[in-house]
């Protein structure tokens, strides 16, 4: 009796495996709807090429990880996340990267996001979209995907991050002094602001703003314009007008 017992049991065991794996494998699962989110610049339909995905294919079988490192490949896309919605229905969510500013670079210009990658390469452009970055040693050819001077990149996007958003856009130029590893700032008004390192931050950033109206007084009183100022000390700022 436990013999037939165990034999009835193996069977009904791989009955119900073999039920199991065929209807994992039916066409039940296959997917029959892929939709993008936030690919607005990128496109759903390179998105749908580069993840290697298409209809028909069994939503089970689908490896969000490797999707994922399949589209990080693209210099645009900053982190990708998979959904499945069961049972034939597959979701890419996509953070692309933001262009932040522009650098200078044989004959045209970088255009960076937040932690410096390469994610375009322009010819043209309106001053008020983008921060200005200068280096004295100019990046070397570089292409889509690779990151420009980390270091550079870090310091010159917390002193921006620091600036109030309504005086960001009286500076033109903010520039890096490689081998003294500081930041030099240039207002719209031609004034050169050594800025330094990024001790003191909150202190030189309200320096900064105090010289800015100072800027902006002088030249409706019709006085000489700021030469430079140097916040690198401790203590007042180091004034030089132009006369």
């Amino acid at each position: 009796m436990k013999s037939l017992w165990y034999v009835k049991y193996t069977v009904f065991l791989l009955v119900s495996l073999l039920s199991i794996f065929l209807f994992v494998h039916s066409s039940f699962f296959y997917i029959d709807k892929i939709t993008v989110q936030g690919a607005d610049k990128l496109g759903a339909e390179e998105v749908i090429r580069l993840s290697g995905l298409q209809t028909g294919m069994n939503i089970i079988s689908v490896d969000g990880q490797q999707i994922s490192r399949a589209l990080k490949v693209h210099p645009m896309v900053e982190d990708v996340r998979v959904i499945r919605h069961w049972p034939r229905h597959i979701e890419i969510q996509v953070s692309e990267r933001q262009a932040w500013a522009l650098i200078p670079c044989q004959g045209g210009f970088l255009c960076v996001d937040r932690e410096g990658i390469v994610i375009d390469k322009l010819n043209t452009f309106s001053p008020d979209q983008y921060c200005i970055i200068t280096m004295d040693k100019q990046p070397e050819q570089l292409v889509l995907g690779q990151a420009v001077d980390p270091e550079a990149i870090t310091a010159i996007r917390q002193v921006w991050e620091a600036i109030p958003t309504a005086n960001r856009g009286d500076i033109s130029d903010y520039h890096w002094v490689n081998e003294t590893k500081e930041v030099i700032l240039y207002t719209n008004h031609g004034t050169e602001i050594l800025f330094g390192d990024l001790e003191r931050l909150s202190d030189k950033v309200q320096s900064l703003i105090q010289i800015i109206n100072i800027e902006k007084d002088f030249e409706k009183e019709g006085k000489s314009p700021l030469n430079y100022v140097d916040l690198r000390f401790k203590g007042p700022p180091v004034v030089k007008t132009l006369d």
